[in-house]
This record gives structure tokens, sequence and C-alpha cells, in this order.
């Protein structure tokens, strides 16, 4: 176990176990704690631990930092949603401290707004559907959002490809 001190924040490193902790700024007495190993995981805490620190202002306007609260929550959604091999979703900011979660792939787009925590709009649309996509506001059931990431955002394994 190592721990390194540095302006007050600090970073935990735990090798060989599956916890990961993040440093956050000493201002924000916070951390993000993920037991997760999948391959998305450690990106997304890293793009969470960033955004959280965005200064006032930081998109040239009144743009605030992302909230721990809505950090923590994307997080764990994330974590009910993908699987250990899904890719990365690309994270971008909000004006109003909100996410964009976002997986653009050969099969289609997905986007999540997080608005807040249990305050989340899907949308995606499938390559060669000629749709506006599929939309939904959820709360805390994002069984249809598992599905829309598995069928795009995951690889596919031999057998599957061979049956197609």
């Amino acid at each position: 176990m190592t721990r390194t001190q540095s302006n007050a924040a600090f970073s935990l490193d735990v090798s060989g176990t599956s916890t990961n902790i993040v440093r956050m700024p000493a201002q924000r007495a916070r951390i993000l704690i993920s037991e997760n190993v999948s391959t998305w995981c450690h990106s997304v805490m890293e793009q969470l631990e960033m955004l959280t620190q965005l200064p006032a202002g930081w998109d040239g306007y009144q743009g605030v930092h992302v909230t721990f609260e809505n950090a923590y929550f994307t997080l764990r959604m994330l974590e009910a949603i993908c699987g250990p091999e899904t890719i990365a979703p690309q994270i971008v900011p909000g004006e109003a401290g909100d996410l964009q979660i976002e997986w653009h792939t050969m099969k289609g787009d997905i986007e999540l707004h997080v608005i807040a925590p249990n305050d989340v709009s899907a949308w995606r649309a499938l390559t060669g559907d000629d749709s506006d996509g599929e939309e939904l506001e959820l709360t805390n059931d994002f069984t249809a959002v598992t599905e829309w990431v598995r069928e795009i955002a995951e690889p596919t394994t031999g057998a599957e490809t061979t049956a197609a």
C-alpha cells in the first residue's frame, strides 16, 4: 500500500486489490471509490475527478464544476449499465454542473444526460435506422440502457459474428 501526500490532497494505491481511491482536492473532502476493475472504470474515474475540479466560468461564461453528487451518481449508474469489456464513454460537462455521457460507434450512438442524481435523459439511434432515435426519461432503472450499451458498445464474440 502506497500513500502519496501533496497539497493536502492524497492518492492511495492499493496494488493487487480491486479498490481504487481517486485523489480529490483538499477543499472537497470527498473521494470516489470503486471496486470495479472494468476496462472503462479507471478512465471514467479520472474524467469525473477532473470535471469536479473545473474552476468557476470554465466555459468562458458562468459554467460551474460538476458536483460530487452528479459524479458519484454517474459512476454508480455506469457500473450498473456497463459490462467489464464495455468501451469507455466520452464524458462532457454541461454548464450547470450536469454531464453528457456518450458512446459513438459504428453500430450507433447513445447519449445520457445526467441532469442530477435520478434525473437522466437517455437517447439512442442505431446505424441504418431512419428514425430520429429512441428517447427515455430515467430515474433509477437503467435496464433499457444496459441493453442499448450491450448492443453497440461491447465487443462481439466470434460466435455472434458468425451467426449474423
